[in-house]
């Protein structure tokens, strides 16, 4: 029979993980250097040269917290965890650390297809190791008490992630410009297919 252990220490580190890599996030929104006589308009337009850097902490920090949902809503159905599982585990973190660093180099260069490429690569790379988790920890019965349609509701929606960062990968190289469109239409998308299911 397998090692299995109690899955309160892996929660406790993703917790921490997630929690310093959105505090880092914050970070990158460096204060203008600004002489004190600078003028308003001269501020102004300070504050609005660092749009981009603003944008990608939002999304980010709000994509971050969509994995650490994602990944709570996981581990209330998982009953314990085994050796495999928290390898998947700290794999999946060593990429959510990863983070502050993928959106310090997209809100840099945020059209450049190689930024593109690495911050959605990573962004998919985790999304791909939640699914990965969540398969794993349903072929080995490591979970309990999910109803068929919760089942259901987190496969779908830990796909549904991978599928949104494929898409942006794919964008990234044909239409830098637009690789971030597939985020609210696959999104968006996956509210229409979930609220039809509920209603049939």
């Amino acid at each position: 029979m397998p090692l299995t252990i109690g899955k309160s220490r892996i929660e406790a580190l993703s917790d921490g993980v997630f929690a310093i890599a959105m505090t880092l996030l914050v970070l990158k929104l460096e204060v203008p250097e600004v002489m004190h006589h600078s003028s308003n308009q001269a501020m102004l337009q300070e504050l609005l040269a660092m749009a981009p850097v603003f944008i990608t902490y939002a999304v980010t920090f709000l994509i971050a917290g969509g994995f650490w949902f994602l990944h709570q809503l996981t581990f209330h159905f998982i009953r314990q965890v085994d050796s495999i599982l928290v390898w998947v585990n700290l794999f999946f973190l060593v990429l959510v650390a990863l983070l502050p660093f993928s959106s310090g180099l997209m809100s840099h260069l945020l059209v450049h297809p190689v930024s593109q490429l690495f911050y959605y690569g990573n962004q998919l790379a985790i999304a791909a190791l939640l699914n990965v988790h969540w398969h794993y920890a349903k072929r080995k019965s490591l979970i309990h008490n999910c109803e068929p349609s919760d089942m259901f509701l987190l496969t779908f929606r830990t796909a549904q992630t991978a599928a949104i960062f494929a898409a942006c990968l794919l964008a990234a190289v044909i239409i830098p410009a637009y690789s971030w469109v597939p985020i609210p239409v696959v999104f968006l998308g996956g509210l229409i297919i979930e609220w039809s299911r509920s209603h049939t």
